[in-house]
C-alpha cells in the first residue's frame, strides 16, 4: 500500500470515528440520566455542604435516602417531575442509580407505590 493511499484512508476515517464518539457519548448520557420518580445520586460539582444539598432536595420535593460517597453528595428518590435542569443550575449533576443499590424503601412507602 502506498503512502498516498494511507493518507486517504486516514482522512475518510476521521468522520465516522467522530460520529461514533458522539453516538457513544449520547448513549452514555441517556443511560445515566435519572427517570422521574427513580433514584439518583446528587453529586455537587464544586464544594457544597450537606446542608445545601438537603435544602435543595427539600425545595424540589426529593426524598433523601442516604449520604453519598463524597462530601455534599446524597442518594435521592426523585419526585415525579424532571429536576435534572434544576440540579445543573444549582451546580450539581444527577446520575441514575439502580434501586437495589440504595436499599429497599420502608414498608409503608412500598404499600403506597403498589
Amino acid at each position: 500500500m502506498k503512502a498516498r493511499d494511507t493518507k486517504t484512508i486516514r482522512h475518510w476515517l476521521k468522520g465516522p470515528l467522530a460520529l461514533q464518539g458522539f453516538v457513544a457519548t449520547g448513549v452514555l448520557l441517556m443511560a445515566l440520566s435519572p427517570v422521574d420518580g427513580g433514584t439518583a445520586l446528587y453529586l455537587p460539582i464544586g464544594a457544597r455542604s450537606a446542608a445545601g444539598t438537603i435544602a435543595w432536595a427539600r425545595a424540589q420535593g426529593a426524598a433523601l435516602l442516604a449520604p453519598g460517597p463524597y462530601r455534599g453528595a446524597f442518594f435521592l428518590r426523585l419526585p415525579d417531575h424532571n429536576v435534572s435542569g434544576a440540579a445543573l443550575r444549582s451546580g450539581a449533576l444527577l446520575f441514575a442509580v439502580p434501586e437495589f443499590l440504595c436499599g429497599t424503601p420502608p414498608k409503608n412507602k412500598m404499600a403506597q407505590r403498589s
